[in-house]
């Protein structure tokens, strides 16, 4: 199976360009969703390696969830380096904590699970404090800058003596995330942003169906402006409405079945972790085996491995599908039960995600009369020829 990662000879001039940029120095790289961050992010790293001679053991790669983690790390290694390079923000404090502050660490006592803003907080004031345990990282790459905490940035600027840092203020999900202003300066990068647009990853008729659920104009006409001519298969979204829950999955399991004879990579997407569990059984019952990518329990032990390399689909939630990529990604559960907790803007903004996840196509699921409120959306989408809604 094709991996994601492109080589750097299949870049574009605007992603190459990001890569290598001059390493000495920090910077800010902004860019939509589908412009190719990651791409650039990992390859940049690679960069650093090669120009520079620099030790894997000092640069890190910091991504938002222990699946983005997995996703990359894949990755890393078949460039032929060490996926100990590619870390979360909280795993990487968390060790830094039990190496130079104490092995016990802070919990919440709910649960048991590792307090993790304790812990950052913890490792900000012994940076400050002990000099020598400064910058003990050359090069730093963030994905996603946007949804860490300002502090977060406070222990980057301490800790990495260069960071690149790629960012999109619209697509901050994390109400505590940083503004770019607090960025700038506490990183005291001088230079104007760098940028990346116009190398678009989902082709036209999944990004059409992605926009319906931007709210922001600007942002949607922004996002529409870079769709490009697809560079490979490409069919029309479809809806499919079931006459039951059962009708629902038998004919997700055909979808998932044809995808995969087709060789696609192939993601399932649903709101919660609960639903995660429940599609992978039902599917299992099917005949198809698939691997829950979901991040750590209360004891910060994964449910089950999974592997971005093998050809197994993924099933994941929303949140957790952030920055990743599949050929075909099918959204099943399309219900008011399913969504019930969930506010509409932050559906429409889930919507958006999950949609643009896809390369080449996306498959949509609901059941008659429990159908969630976006529904109407996608009724609109299927009248400007965006969507095909198919009953049976």
């Amino acid at each position: 199976m094709k991996n994601w990662l492109r080589s750097f000879s299949e870049l574009s001039p605007e992603q190459k360009k990001i890569v290598q940029m001059p390493p000495h120095e920090s910077r800010l790289v902004s860019g939509p969703p589908g412009s190719g961050k990651t791409q650039a992010l990992v390859h940049r790293a690679a960069f650093f390696l090669q120009s520079d001679g620099v030790s894997p053991q000092n640069i890190r790669l910091f991504v938002l969830t222990d699946v983005m983690e997995e996703f990359i790390g894949s990755e890393i290694e078949s460039l032929g380096y060490s996926r100990e390079m590619v870390t979360t923000f909280d795993q990487w404090c968390r060790s830094f904590y039990v190496k130079n502050i104490s092995q016990d660490l802070p919990r919440i006592y709910i649960d048991g699970r590792i307090d993790y803003r304790k812990t950052r907080f913890a490792v900000l004031d012994t940076l400050k404090k002990y000099e020598n345990l400064q910058k003990s990282l050359e090069y730093a790459l963030v994905d996603d800058g946007q949804d860490l905490t300002p502090e977060a940035f406070e222990i980057l600027s301490l800790a990495a003596r260069y960071l690149t840092v790629f960012y999109y203020s619209r697509q901050r999900l994390n109400q505590e995330g940083t503004p770019e202003s607090f960025i700038l300066e506490t990183l005291k990068i001088n230079k104007g942003n760098s940028s990346l647009e116009g190398d678009f990853r989902s082709s036209p008729s999944v990004a059409h169906l992605a926009a319906r659920f931007i709210t922001d104009d600007d942002f949607r006409y922004a996002y529409l402006s870079q769709a490009r001519m697809a560079q490979g298969p490409s069919e029309d979204p479809l809806c499919y409405v079931a006459r039951s829950e059962e009708k629902e999955m038998l004919h997700l399991s055909q979808i998932v079945r044809l995808k995969l004879a087709q060789k696609n990579r192939v993601g399932i997407l649903v709101p919660t972790n609960s639903l995660v569990h429940g599609l992978a059984k039902s599917l299992l019952d099917k005949g198809i085996e698939s691997e829950k990518a979901i991040t750590m329990d209360a004891q910060n032990v994964i449910h089950m491995p999974y592997d971005f390399c093998n050809s197994l689909p993924k099933i994941t939630t929303y949140s957790m599908s952030k920055g990743l990529m599949f050929d075909s990604v099918l959204l099943p559960r399309l219900t008011e039960d399913s969504f019930s907790a969930i506010p509409s803007s932050q559906q429409k903004q889930m919507l958006f995600v999950g949609i643009s996840r896809a390369t080449q196509w996306v498959y949509l699921s609901t059941v008659k009369g429990k159908e969630f409120r976006e529904m109407a959306t996608l009724r609109s989408a299927q009248s400007d020829g965006h969507l095909r809604i198919v009953s049976i």
